[in-house]
């Protein structure tokens, strides 16, 4: 059983800090001090991880500021250490007890990272299993350093992996299967597999080779979850294993995906569905306008012109990606992406209209801005909208209109720096922003 665990009092605790000479203090002075720094610290950090909780839930039911954006943004700290605040809080969830043990100063912030770090890779049986044995993992923390406690969190992962057993290579091989359904209620893909170890051997070998290339071209670029080998490998392995099969595993570039989605002109340029709208891929299942409205950012189109019955009459192709000059130019603006703070380097980036393709918007240089994945993903399916001066100053608003953040870009030597929304300047006299809906 867990000990009973007390919140400090933060008041008291800072009497106590203040109630010592440190210039003056003896070794036991000094370590009072200590003392009382580290239970605050905890009860700060658990009152961080409580409110960065709250933050993932506005943003994933209301469409507010992802929280490590908030982070960067109000915290004063990187992108980087914003989004690692975020998986704090989530393995916390994961792990109640250790919520508790880190507001009682018993533990510290980097024991719970050092339980993120560890588990991040891990199955979902194992990673289960791991967790029912949260009271052990817990007094393995209390006693242990952060670096010697993930070691013994992954000592004990492995442990598990090797005692749930192998399966005989005859019962491997007639489980081996791939499957895959669309959910009728999400509209989503979902895929199913199994794979014998010499076929999965086939597979994922050259998906960990390439993973391994992503992440050494990523610390090469200075990313930082790169550099730290913090980076979910999970989420990289898709990234690889869709260039691979798109690119027939001949040659490790990224490779071009043959989509298709079927929409008409009325709804991709408004974001609203009617009755009467189309909206879907190519097999049927539908997808967002705004989903449309993002992939196009990146992609070539082929635009069929159909009459009332829907009979094709005419077809024509416009490219639609930025070519080569024009990320050259682009990387010479911007070492990162172009939303705020965000430090995910510009290789990594997808160009975006700021003006969308179908309200009229070109594939020109004024026209465009590199963004991560994620705040791509902000932008089209969260409804935030961008405002890009001539000056490239971008204004970054939220759904609700509300200014996010106003950045510029980090093109040595002038560098990147945010104003505050209290900041009043006069507006400028050409704005291009993101159209909103009709």
């Amino acid at each position: 059983m867990m000990g009973c665990m007390s919140s400090p009092d933060p008041a008291a605790e800072l009497t106590a800090i203040f109630a010592v000479d440190v210039a003056a203090a003896d070794p036991t002075g000094c370590a009072a001090v200590l003392g009382a720094t580290r239970r605050l610290r905890g009860f700060i950090d658990q009152v961080e991880a409580t409110v960065t909780r709250r933050m993932i839930e506005l943003h994933e039911q209301q469409g507010a500021a992802p929280a490590a954006d908030v982070h960067a943004q109000t915290g004063g700290v990187s992108s980087a250490e914003g989004k690692r605040k975020e998986r704090r809080s989530k393995t916390l969830d994961e792990a109640p007890s250790f919520e508790d043990a880190l507001g009682a100063g018993e533990i510290g912030a980097e024991h719970v990272d050092a339980l993120a770090n560890a588990t991040a890779k891990l199955d979902d049986d194992v990673k289960h299993e791991l967790f029912d044995r949260e009271d052990d993992l817990l007094d393995d923390a209390r006693r242990l350093s952060p670096e010697e406690f993930g070691r013994s969190v992954r000592d004990l992962a492995r442990v598990i992996e090797r005692d749930n057993g192998i399966e005989r290579s005859t019962r491997q091989r007639r489980s081996t299967f791939l499957s895959r359904k669309t959910n009728t209620a999400t509209g989503l893909v979902e895929g199913r597999f199994a794979l014998h170890p010499e076929l999965a051997s086939k597979v994922f070998g050259p998906v960990d080779r390439h993973v391994s290339t992503l992440i050494k071209e990523g610390a090469a670029a200075g990313d930082p979850e790169c550099v730290d080998r913090s980076v979910d490998r999970n989420r990289l392995a898709a990234e690889a294993l869709g260039e691979l099969v798109a690119a027939g595993n001949r040659h490790l570039h990224p490779g071009t995906g043959d989509v298709t989605l079927i929409a008409d002109a009325h709804t991709v340029a408004s974001g609203d569905l009617t009755d009467e709208s189309v909206c879907e891929t190519g097999d049927g299942s539908a997808v967002a306008p705004a989903t449309v409205s993002r992939v196009m950012c990146n992609a070539r189109v082929t635009v069929v012109f159909v009459d009332e019955h829907g009979v094709p009459l005419s077809a024509g192709r416009t490219a639609r990606n930025a070519n080569r000059a024009q990320r050259r130019a682009l990387r010479a603006m911007y070492r990162t992406c172009g939303f705020g703070d965000c430090d995910v380097p510009f290789d990594r980036c997808e160009m975006h209209h700021i003006v969308p393709w179908e309200h009229g918007g070109s594939t020109d240089l004024d026209n465009l801005i590199p963004l991560c994945s994620r705040h791509h993903h902000v932008v089209h399916e969260g409804g935030w909208t961008l405002e890009l001066t001539d000056d490239r100053t971008l204004t970054v608003r939220q759904p609700d209109g509300q200014v996010f953040t106003v950045s510029e870009p980090d093109v040595p030597p002038q560098r990147r720096r945010r104003r505050t929304v209290d900041e009043q300047e006069p507006a400028p006299e050409r704005v291009r922003e993101r159209q909103p809906a009709a």
